[in-house]
C-alpha cells in the first residue's frame, strides 16, 4: 500500500486544512454544548484533508488512470458547469431563508440524488427524509437549539398568535 503525496491539490488543501485547524482552536474555547459541532466537524475535516493530502484517495489505482487523471485534471470547468454550480447554490439560500435550513436540506438533498445523481425516487425520498430527521433530532432534541424556520413558516407563526 503506496500512498502519494498530492502536490496538485495543494493550492486548495493547504488553507482547508489551516482553517480546520484554526475553528478546531477557536471552538475549543467553546462551551461543552456550543463546541460540539465545530469540534467534530473540525476533526472530519481536518482527517479528510490530510487523507487527501497524502494520496490515500488514490490507492488502488494504477499507474495508467493516475497519469490519465494527471494530464486531464488541467481542463477548467466549463463555464456552463460553473454557472450551474452556481444557481444550485443560490436555490438552496433562497429556499433556507424562506422555507427553513432543515426544509431547505431535505429538498436540495432530495434534487441533487434524484435529478443530478441519478439515483431512483424512492432512495431520493428515503435518504433527504432520514436526513431530515437527524438534523431536527440532532437540534431540536440533543442540543436543544432551534434552526432557522424560515421567513414563511415565522410569518405563520405571528398570524397564528
Amino acid at each position: 500500500m503506496k500512498s502519494r503525496l498530492d502536490r496538485k491539490n495543494l493550492s486548495l488543501l493547504v488553507p482547508l486544512t489551516g482553517f480546520a485547524v484554526g475553528t478546531l482552536f477557536v471552538g475549543s474555547s467553546y462551551g461543552p454544548v456550543s463546541a460540539f459541532i465545530p469540534f467534530w466537524a473540525s476533526i472530519f475535516m481536518l482527517l479528510t484533508c490530510l487523507f487527501v493530502i497524502l494520496g490515500f484517495d488514490r490507492i488502488g489505482e494504477d499507474e495508467d488512470s493516475l497519469q490519465d487523471a494527471q494530464t486531464g485534471s488541467n481542463e477548467r470547468p466549463s463555464s456552463i458547469r460553473v454557472a450551474s454550480s452556481l444557481v444550485w447554490i443560490s436555490a438552496f439560500v433562497f429556499l433556507a431563508y424562506f422555507l427553513g435550513l432543515v426544509l431547505a436540506a431535505i429538498i436540495y438533498t432530495f434534487c441533487s440524488m434524484f435529478i443530478f445523481g441519478g439515483k431512483t425516487f424512492f432512495m431520493a425520498f428515503v435518504t433527504s427524509a432520514c436526513l431530515g430527521i437527524c438534523l431536527f433530532g440532532l437540534f431540536e432534541i440533543i442540543l436543544e437549539k432551534e434552526l432557522y424556520q424560515g421567513i414563511i413558516f415565522e410569518y405563520l407563526a405571528e398570524i397564528g398568535e
